[in-house]
């Protein structure tokens, strides 16, 4: 016999910001004695028993968070709006489903945005406009940190964008400040922010002969460019595609590109540099902690050296490279 239950929930008392109190009606097809409801941001973990089918849960929580819900060892994970909000879900044949939210319209555009997110991890040539479309729509919204965590993590090796994000953090309200996941952001910005200088010296990569190298400049450039790419990568292939189309827009600017692949595999690296008529200064990382120690994470990367190996920029494309040289 099919029941519809309210689940009983815990009240936390004198609160002392805002609230959020849930309301989850739940259509069943067997018996349910206890729910646990799981706040990510308080880190805790909320267990109850059902009294007469209906009860109310009160969290102390003043933006939207990531919840999680457990009946009978199934999980619905999903953010909630703060304030009063109602979830109707669906326990049956041992599947635990959503039915529908109320007053809550920040978990219809998480569902869409991690929908679009997958998509995006199977298929990257997709692009990048569905994140800073979720940041523009979540402003002023705890959820906002999730599509700019994605973003940060993409362009984290881009100044420009590094930028970007530390002005769209500082425009969101305080409690999305207090969230444990704006801290996070926030810490990882300064790591990547105290990245100043390299030493080349100190890395051996392996030359197009396949011989362990130092990386070698051009003592009379005022820059050096290095490209950290693969060659599995297409958007770094479309990169070099435009610097092929104007072999001199490096020198015309006193900088010399040197490519540092990621390549694991030496006869692919190199059948790829004589394919395409890469005519630039090429190196091998191999087993070199090069990129690791710059925080070199996404593909590809354009770092700016002065002459004393300070780093000037850091970009994710060659026109912002570029740009930055002329400046």
């Amino acid at each position: 016999m099919r029941k519809t239950f309210c689940i009983l929930s815990i009240l936390i008392s004198s609160l002392t910001f805002g609230q959020t109190e849930f309301c989850i009606h739940m259509k069943s097809d067997i018996d349910i004695d206890t729910v646990s409801v799981n706040s990510f941001n308080l880190s805790k973990k909320f267990t109850s028993e059902f009294v007469n089918g209906t009860a109310i849960v009160k969290i102390p929580s003043e933006s939207s968070d990531q919840y999680s819900i457990v009946i009978k060892n199934k999980r619905i994970d999903g953010w909630f709006n703060s304030g009063k909000i109602d979830i109707y879900l669906d326990f049956k044949n041992d599947n635990l489903t959503v039915l529908k939210t109320i007053n809550t319209p920040v978990y219809e555009r998480q569902v869409n945005y991690f929908n679009e997110y997958k998509k995006f991890l199977e298929d990257k040539s997709t692009g990048t406009d569905f994140i800073k479309n979720a940041i523009a729509q979540n402003d002023q919204d705890a959820f906002i940190l999730v599509p700019i965590n994605h973003y940060l993590k993409l362009y984290q090796n881009d100044f420009k964008e590094l930028k970007f994000v530390e002005r769209i953090l500082s425009k969101q309200p305080q409690s999305t400040k207090k969230h444990s996941i704006y801290e996070m952001i926030e810490s990882r910005l300064e790591r990547l922010k105290e990245i100043k200088q390299i030493e080349l010296n100190n890395y051996s990569l392996i030359d197009k002969n396949g011989e362990i190298s130092k990386i070698e400049t051009q003592p009379n450039k005022k820059y050096t460019v290095l490209d950290f790419w693969f060659t599995s990568c297409p958007p770094c292939i479309e990169e070099h595609k435009q610097i092929l189309m104007n072999p001199n827009i490096f020198n015309d600017l006193n900088a010399e590109l040197i490519g540092i692949s990621t390549d694991t595999n030496q006869e692919k690296w190199i059948d790829y540099l004589e394919k395409k008529n890469v005519n630039w200064k090429n190196y091998r990382i191999d087993k070199s902690d090069f990129d690791k120690d710059l925080g070199i994470w996404s593909f590809p990367t354009y770092v700016i050296l002065d002459k004393e190996n300070n780093i000037l920029g850091s970009y994710s494309n060659i026109a912002d490279t570029m740009n930055a040289l002329k400046k």
